[in-house]
């Protein structure tokens, strides 16, 4: 039975409802990948008593909702994809991925079963011998203490603690179908699990989540597969969402893994470091290929480099339009996709080393919308770049009136789109002046706008909202 508490039912203000088609792309992170919604019609105005046509409420998360047909998927804590009828916010299904339900072999089920009790041994040892050192580190307040004495054995203690934790980490097939503390490295209260956003080719959807799982479903909520890929150590947890590209799904959690669409089983993998942005596809000489957010190219086919380095977006994602690839995060570079007569390993660099004002984190994706790339930090610092030359044209902090910037920049109607996770978002008129036309507040949310037709949908932390001005 699932763990997630809905917490109540979607309110309605009935509006007619617009249809959508399924492209011939698939459906998932920033809707196409670039956050832009030429043919949206989208409000100007909304808040908690303005322009709702529905909520619904549920647990915590950061994924983008994916549109498809009358249904909209996202996702909910603690590793829940639920499947929302787009006409009035109530939820059709919902599907957890937890880890007593991944299907072991025969020879895995044997193994662990051999090594639970000395995992369980193991515990009880690390137990009684981490309450031992507790109670001697209290005993050096007081002043009878032989403090040398017991410094000695808590030294020797901890010894036989590191010991003892390098015998279970031998215990490999016990740690690997072990769920994680939500105290681990891959677990973070601001991301939680559900922040990777779920993607679909129409037929099937596809959902990985921060305990390092992955799950398929068909589009009446009958899970097809669930797979554990690999335990999540990223610093602050885990935020990059999977890829889909043909018959493989692209996810990454510690390495960049393609999985078979089919049965979720391993294509290949590629090593690269842990972190939170999510590759963007891509054909460079007449083959397919998955840009990191590292600057490393890899073949879908078989996980080859084709290119390194390029560039870097930390935890946001690299813009790929217009037959260029760009990164920015800190400092922006431009890079011309090669050719179908070119080899794939032939990028060329076409600008670099302009440099962005503010530190720290570049959470939001950017937007390049009419020759000009549009870019956010964590800090607000708005930024337009000349996608052409790299030229700086302007930078200054937007006001949201406190927060961080985590959600992406969006365009919609002509509309810039900009957001803080206080809620507030700054609509503007896209140019190298950009003017401001209206400020919006609504509850805490890290998710990227979504719009479809004259509708605008948000996934704040406590529910998923629906406006229209029609």
């Amino acid at each position: 039975m699932s763990r997630l508490l809905l917490l109540a039912l979607p309110f309605v203000l009935m509006l007619a409802v617009a249809g959508s088609a399924l492209g011939e792309s698939p459906l998932g992170f920033r809707t196409d990948g670039t956050g832009r919604y030429p043919d949206a019609e989208p409000p100007r105005q909304w808040g908690p008593e303005k322009n709702v046509v529905w909520k619904v409420e549920l647990t915590q998360s950061n994924a983008i909702p994916v549109i498809l047909g009358d249904k909209i998927f996202t996702c909910a804590e603690p590793c829940v994809l639920l499947c929302i009828d787009k006409a009035d916010g109530k939820i059709l299904w919902q599907g957890e991925s937890r880890y007593d339900e991944i299907a072991l072999t025969d020879e895995e089920q044997k193994q662990r079963e051999i090594e639970r009790p000395q995992a369980e041994a193991i515990d009880l040892k690390l137990k009684t011998l981490g309450r031992e050192v507790s109670d001697l580190r209290k005993t050096l307040q007081d002043a009878a203490t032989d403090k040398e004495t017991t410094e000695a054995r808590i030294e020797t203690l901890q010894e036989q603690i590191k010991a003892i934790k390098a015998d279970k980490e031998k215990l490999t097939t016990w740690n690997r179908y072990l769920e994680p503390g939500k105290g681990t490295g891959g677990f973070h209260p601001t991301g939680g699990y559900a922040s990777a956003t779920p993607v679909t080719d129409g037929e099937r959807v596809y959902v990985i989540f921060g305990n390092g799982l992955a799950a398929c479903y068909d589009l009446a909520g009958n899970r097809q597969w669930l797979r554990l890929i690999e335990h999540p150590t990223a610093a602050y947890g885990h935020g990059s969402s999977p890829l889909l590209a043909g018959d493989k799904l692209l996810v990454h959690f510690e390495d960049l893994v393609a999985l078979n669409t089919r049965d979720g089983s391993e294509a290949w993998r590629a090593k690269v470091s842990p972190g939170h942005g999510t590759s963007m596809l891509a054909e460079a000489g007449g083959v397919e290929v998955a840009i990191h957010p590292s600057g490393n190219v890899y073949r879908i086919s078989d996980g080859e480099v084709l290119a390194s380095k390029l560039g870097s977006t930390g935890p946001n994602s690299p813009l790929v339009q217009d037959g260029k690839a760009f990164f920015v995060a800190g400092q922006a570079s431009a890079y011309q996709l090669p050719a179908s007569n070119e080899s794939a390993s032939d990028w060329k660099l076409l600008w670099k080393g302009t440099r962005l004002k503010g530190g720290g984190y570049w959470f939001p994706s950017p937007i390049l919308h009419e020759g000009l790339i549009y870019a956010m930090n964590a800090s607000s610092i708005f930024s337009i770049v000349d996608a052409e030359t790299g030229e700086l044209i302007s930078e200054k902090r937007l006001d949201f009136g406190g927060g961080q910037s985590y959600p992406s920049l969006t365009l919609a109607g002509g509309l810039l789109f900009a957001s803080s996770d206080n809620g507030v978002t700054i609509v503007l008129e896209p140019g190298r002046k950009p003017k401001e036309i209206a400020q919006n507040s609504l509850e805490t949310f890290r998710s990227s706008l979504v719009f479809e037709g004259q509708r605008m949908y948000v996934r704040t932390t406590k529910g998923l909202w629906c406006f229209s001005e029609k």
